[in-house]
């Protein structure tokens, strides 16, 4: 019970990463995703849905496999991951969780140049170029507590195409590859998205995310972006940013 409980909190994070305008003409999306996670040699497959709302950066995503389940997150990080089939929700709130932070918010709003780090308080420190790959590196804030002192950023033909970030010893914590581009209208955003995490007793975790079957507007099924997580659900984790509360 408690693994699954874990590999349902799991996919529910794992499916969430400049001032510009978003995109015209653009005011719902939904793709089919397919995420897959490989962690101590055990490998999890997750087959759903995304959608996506431009007014209030609402962030939807419908999971089939392995729970049916519904994750809901907005501009101000509050998140909801409700179990379908057991009536059980979680119930989460903080600046991590916000859907600013996933990449489908960053690309419609022109922050491929930093992918959010500028807002965050990081600054450039320096750019250097290795063949045609130009790559950006950026310092946290001093007066913030992040987990990520260092982040680099390299970019091929204008587009991000893989992101790093490290600690304050210079150890790598995470590597982020974007791939297969496909144009959004009037701009292009990444199909497949590889994130690997390294853990400090030595080990990692591989995720990759696929997305396909764009729809835009009215072609935009809104059932699940309306959803309303019953009343009588289950809190099993709540959290209000500073404390958490597990039943």
């Amino acid at each position: 019970m408690k693994f699954r409980f874990y590999k349902w909190l799991l996919f529910g994070l794992v499916i969430l990463s400049s001032s510009f305008t978003p995109r015209a003409g653009i005011e719902l999306i939904s793709m089919d995703l397919t995420a897959r996670t490989l962690f101590q040699g055990k490998s999890v497959t997750g087959i759903g849905t995304l959608y996506y709302k431009v007014q209030g950066s609402e962030l939807v995503t419908k999971m089939n496999t392995p729970v049916d389940q519904v994750v809901f997150t907005n501009a101000i990080g509050e998140y909801k991951s409700y179990d379908i089939k057991e009536n059980k929700v979680i119930l989460l709130e903080g600046e991590d969780l916000s859907s600013k932070k996933s990449f489908i918010y960053q690309f419609l709003n022109g922050q491929t140049n930093d992918l959010g780090l500028r807002d965050l308080g990081f600054k450039m420190i320096n750019t250097r170029f290795e063949d045609d790959i130009m790559i950006n590196e950026w310092q946290a804030p001093s007066n913030k507590q992040v987990s990520s002192q260092k982040v680099e950023i390299a970019f091929e033909n204008y587009l991000p195409i893989y992101v790093g970030f490290f600690d304050a010893d210079g150890g790598i914590i995470q590597k982020t590859y974007y791939t297969n581009y496909q144009d959004v209208l009037y701009t292009k955003m990444p199909f497949t998205i590889t994130e690997i995490n390294y853990r400090a007793e030595g080990d990692s975790s591989i995720s990759r995310k696929t997305y396909s079957n764009l729809k835009l507007n009215g072609n935009v099924t809104d059932y699940w972006l309306n959803y309303k997580i019953p009343e009588n659900a289950e809190v099993i984790v709540q959290s209000n940013g500073n404390s958490t509360f597990q039943d």
